[in-house]
């Protein structure tokens, strides 16, 4: 197959995966609300919107929106910065962790139906792919 009709085909797939939903479906994506919690999970439970806008694709009026919509549910509280009482720490709550941990157990659930479907060969075969995109995306001149 010449490289055109290879680009179709991965075009076409990756417009199937968006319409049909499918990462909403398994609880792989992390955009959103989804993504913050996950970056606080990671931090150990808090940060400053600050460090959170390096690594999220977000403009900082999204994020404190997003931020806003947490708070509402409960998932996170805004505190002051002890070392700088200028600057706020977002924190996640006890029912923020607790969200995260049904969010977690979703995945891993979901996960295991498709590795279970897919078997360990085309899951290896999967992990590798994805691992050599992404080694291609950080050493090629992408935009």
């Amino acid at each position: 197959m010449d490289r055109y009709l290879l680009t179709s085909e991965i075009l076409k797939t990756f417009e199937n995966i968006n319409s049909e939903n499918i990462l909403n479906k398994l609880n792989l994506s992390f955009k959103g609300e989804n993504a913050i919690l996950m970056l606080l999970n990671e931090y150990g439970g808090r940060s400053t919107p600050s460090k959170l806008l390096e690594r999220l694709d977000f403009t900082a009026a999204r994020l404190s929106a997003i931020i806003k919509s947490l708070e509402n549910k409960g998932f996170v509280e805004k505190i002051q910065n002890e070392s700088d009482k200028r600057s706020t720490i977002v924190a996640l709550t006890e029912n923020g962790f607790k969200h995260f941990s049904k969010l977690r157990e979703d995945i891993v659930r979901n996960a295991s139906i498709v590795i279970e479907q897919l078997g360990e060969n085309d899951v290896c075969e999967f992990l590798r792919i994805i691992k050599r995109l992404v080694d291609i995306a950080s050493t090629e001149n992408m935009e």
